[in-house]
């Protein structure tokens, strides 16, 4: 519940940054896109978003792929870049694919801000999201904690997406200090929380006991 709180605040925060920089009107359009939009977490996201653009009385829009589809991702911010919005805020699923529609944005005049996860060498204006290093390190180290420093660790992820990349960049800081831990594998769900689930029982028979 904590992490939905806190992508609504996420969206509303960012928008807020967009639209109260100066005057604006009541004909200013602004985008939110990401990936995996059917995920709760996306949809608390679009509810602070809406929320802060009726507070400043302008137009919210929504796009992006219901599931994990990087492509998919890459033509909706594309078309939206095409109408000329106000401001657009970005969760970026593939740094490398989706740091040239963000910069073709910002040549255009177009704001952009990345939140939860960043293109850092785009010409985005700022990134808004967790110091997801940082949450991998604290991460790692409740896990080795648990597991009283000797275990197996998988990892469920999306390769290439910036905010798994460096959580799981964390994680393992930590575990090259614990030789006890060991990781297993890194399984890439693409964007499937059933995957995951699938998987998990496999990967308990297949592991066992450190």
């Amino acid at each position: 519940m904590r992490t939905l709180r806190y992508a609504g605040l996420l969206s509303l925060t960012a928008l807020g940054l967009l639209a109260g920089c100066g005057r604006h009107s009541n004909k200013e359009t602004y985008y939110l896109i990401s990936n995996n939009m059917d995920l709760p977490y996306w949809k608390t996201a679009v509810e602070g978003f809406e929320k802060a653009a009726r507070e400043y009385d302008v137009t919210a829009k929504v796009d992006g792929p219901k599931n994990y589809d990087v492509q998919e991702e890459v033509k909706d911010l594309h078309d939206a870049i095409a109408t000329h919005p106000n401001g657009i805020l970005v969760s970026v699923a593939d740094a490398a694919a989706l740091q040239p529609e963000i910069d073709s944005a910002i040549d255009q005049g177009i704001p952009v801000i990345t939140i939860d996860s960043d293109a850092p060498h785009s010409h985005r204006l700022y990134f808004i999201g967790t110091n997801n290093l940082e949450a991998g390190h604290l991460g790692g180290q409740r896990v080795v904690s648990k597991l009283n420093g000797k275990g197996n660790v998988v990892f469920f992820t999306m390769p290439g997406q910036p905010n798994l990349d460096e959580r799981q960049k964390g994680y393992m800081d930590i575990f090259a200090q614990h030789p006890g831990i060991k990781v297993m594998d890194v399984f890439n769900i693409k964007g499937d929380a059933g995957t995951a689930m699938d998987k998990t029982p496999q990967y308990l028979v297949l592991t066992g006991p450190a």
